[in-house]
């Protein structure tokens, strides 16, 4: 399933005859000759109707389109490469994501919200600038075979499925299956309002808004492993979870997968110290995660996942996560599936089946436990 995927997201090359014809005009008027550039046009389309039980004082039901997502984020983008000689390549992406039902922007409205970067990549490694993936995304990966469903146990720790950060610099070196990356930023979000995390970079308090992430990652093929760190500094000021630049928010994460034929098995474990304002689903500084999931293809064109998740926080409260999703590929770009999950939330956690984001009024009240199930269609070009 992952192989068909990566082949699926891939999406078919273009040559852009504008471009060309400028990067010519540039090149001759530089009187330097550059070997050409290739450019990937790319994105995710998925939908679908979603059901959820208890949201909210009343406990109603509501039956609705998401609006973030579904089995993958609706996407697309633009994947650049050119070969600059001696090995050495430019890259960018932008990558734009969007909610087909209503066809508006994520990511706080942002045009290329997911990843926006450019930058420079050789034997050495790669060194890009502009807004990117914290490096414990690209850890959590590794062994978590739902996410980003909408049900999965991500679901206890939303964060784990969107770390991006604004003014980033990242390196990645990958060598026989290892891979080592860190990352810096100078002011992880300047969009976002400080209620949803929003810290702007800061001229005056070097500490403020800033973010720092690396991860160490082995995979063999037929199993892998990763670990990772990602600290957030405070700064965001009245209102923010995290409002002075001493307030830090820490995850660590370990986890890996291993195959046995068809089958795929993944777990993780992660520990959070948040100093932090606290969220209505953590009421304490300390939390544990983990998880267990597998996934099984019993014939090529169908894809059957289950995944387990426990969060529990110390002196306080936990929840846990159930979540399993059945798909049939119709082609090696189409897919339908069914999908659905329970959360159950313990004394006053309040977590919600689809991470209380779709909609932002799903959450149900604390201690209460919460269903969902969504039928849906993906398109992947």
């Amino acid at each position: 399933m992952r192989s068909r995927l990566k082949r699926a997201r891939g999406g078919r090359s273009w040559r852009r005859m504008v471009g060309c014809g400028v990067a010519s005009l540039a090149a001759s008027a530089s009187g330097t000759s550059h070997a050409q550039s290739a450019v990937t046009l790319y994105g995710v389309i998925d939908s679908g109707v979603e059901y959820v039980t208890n949201i909210g004082a009343k406990k109603s039901s509501s039956v609705h389109v998401p609006t973030l997502t579904a089995t993958l984020p609706s996407l697309w983008g633009l994947r650049g490469k050119e070969d600059l000689g001696g090995g050495l390549n430019a890259v960018f992406v932008l990558e734009s994501g969007f909610a087909p039902g209503q066809g508006t922007l994520n990511q706080g409205g942002r045009l290329f919200g997911r990843q926006a970067y450019v930058g420079l990549s050789g034997r050495w490694g790669t060194l890009t600038l502009g807004r990117q993936y914290s490096q414990i995304f690209w850890a959590v990966l590794t062994g978590d075979t739902l996410a980003p469903n909408i049900y999965a146990a991500a679901d206890l720790d939303p964060y784990l499925t969107q770390p991006r950060v604004d003014n980033a610099i990242a390196y990645t070196f990958t060598l026989s299956g290892l891979t080592v990356a860190a990352m810096y930023s100078f002011g992880r979000d300047a969009v976002d309002r400080a209620a949803a995390g929003g810290c702007a970079q800061s001229t005056t308090d070097w500490q403020a808004c800033k973010a720092m992430s690396a991860m160490v990652k082995y995979d063999a093929g037929r199993w892998g492993v990763a670990a990772a760190v990602d600290r957030n500094y405070g700064g965001g000021g009245t209102g923010s979870p995290l409002p002075v630049s001493s307030q830090t928010d820490t995850r660590a994460v370990i986890d890996g997968y291993v195959k046995f034929g068809n089958s795929t098995i993944g777990a993780g474990f992660q520990h959070r110290i948040n100093h932090g304002a606290q969220t209505p689903t953590l009421f304490d500084a300390v939390s544990n995660y983990w998880w267990i999931g597998g996934s099984y293809l019993p014939r090529p064109d169908i894809a059957l996942d289950a995944q387990f998740g426990h969060i529990s926080v110390r002196s306080s409260a936990g929840g846990s996560v159930i979540a399993a999703r059945a798909m049939y590929l119709l082609s090696k770009r189409t897919a339908v599936y069914v999908s659905a999950g329970r959360v159950f939330n313990q004394r006053n956690a309040a977590f919600s089946i689809d991470g209380g984001v779709v909609p932002p009024a799903s959450t149900p009240l604390p201690g209460v436990d919460q269903t969902g199930a969504i039928v849906g269609i993906r398109h992947l070009f």
